[in-house]
């Protein structure tokens, strides 16, 4: 069954609009498979670049690459590692100059005595793959995914994945999954596996993942963006990008995804922390155009 006779109705020219660059950008590419040297896909992302949400962030960027904040974290959803999550978040073209050297930067901080203000992270035992596997992401999808400086983060997510961190499964499968096969060892891809079996093992629909606290009350809405937290488009999406979209376990919460549209063939979507972010967004688009590619990589189209 092709994904689109799934809809009930077609949401392209909603996606496609030319007043949201971003979203237009992201779903000629994912939805329309438009290559890079398509000249409205490039049209698309040159206006992306250059309007919000995306230059909203890039216009707050410092000269060394950095966001204003005390540390890496702070403050929150508008410093340095919010600002380069969002920024993939939103399609930012990877090959940008200022996108690279704040993935740059980013590293080199980690990396030095103060590690950014983030020792925290590195001092606990475990329980911080949130954010070590959105670090992972965004400087892999800044194109230093196989830079050895990376390579404590990425031992720190094969370490948290054997120590039974719920609460940050689907970060951890979300950054692994963004490395390129050369950095992907037999390691990388057994704990790619394992979190794919740890998500798909307890119903995602459901979210009853073994934790000390009931599911957020996110769970089940449909949010973009998300930061540290977790609903289940978001987990279908981390399994979506770590090649375990096709999994029959997945039919349940991918039913519920479904279940969820609108006559339009659109999603309603939230954005939970608006007020708190540099620059809001179209909520609805974003989650549509996710619950799209999501159907799209579960039932591919088959050629003639």
């Amino acid at each position: 069954m092709a994904w689109r006779s799934l809809l009930k109705g077609d949401p392209m020219p909603w996606l496609l609009e030319r007043s949201d660059p971003a979203v237009r950008a992201q779903t000629l590419r994912s939805l329309l498979d438009k290559g890079p040297r398509d000249p409205d896909l490039r049209d698309a992302q040159q206006r992306a670049m250059s309007m919000p949400p995306i230059s909203t962030i890039l216009r707050r960027q410092q000269p060394d690459a950095s966001w204003p904040g005390a540390s890496l974290y702070g403050p929150k959803y508008e410093g340095t590692h919010w600002a380069n999550l969002l920024l993939v978040e939103y399609g930012v073209d990877p090959g940008d100059p200022r996108v690279r050297r704040a993935a740059r930067h980013v590293l080199e901080e980690l990396a030095s005595p103060g590690r950014g203000g983030m020792d925290w992270v590195f001092e606990q035992d475990h329980g911080a793959s949130c954010f070590t596997g959105n670090v992972v992401r965004y400087i892999a999808m800044a194109g230093y995914g196989a830079d050895e400086r990376l390579e404590p983060l990425v031992q720190r997510l094969v370490r948290d994945s054997k120590k039974f961190d719920a609460a940050c499964y689907a970060r951890l499968v979300w950054g692994l999954a963004a490395l390129p096969e050369t950095a992907r060892t037999r390691e990388v891809q057994r704990t790619l596996r394992r979190g794919v079996e740890f998500l798909l093992s307890f119903r995602v629909e459901r979210g009853r993942y073994p934790t000390d606290t009931a599911p957020s009350y996110l769970w089940r809405q449909l949010s973009f963006p998300l930061f540290y937290q977790a609903d289940v488009l978001f987990v279908l999406r981390a399994l979506d990008a770590a090649g375990a979209i096709d999994d029959d376990r997945a039919q349940p919460a991918i039913g519920f995804l479904l279940a969820r549209q609108d006559a339009r063939g659109r999603w309603g979507g939230r954005a939970p922390y608006a007020a708190r972010m540099p620059s809001r967004v179209d909520a609805s688009k974003w989650v549509t155009l996710q619950a799209c590619t999501i159907l799209k990589h579960a039932f591919p189209e088959i050629a003639a």
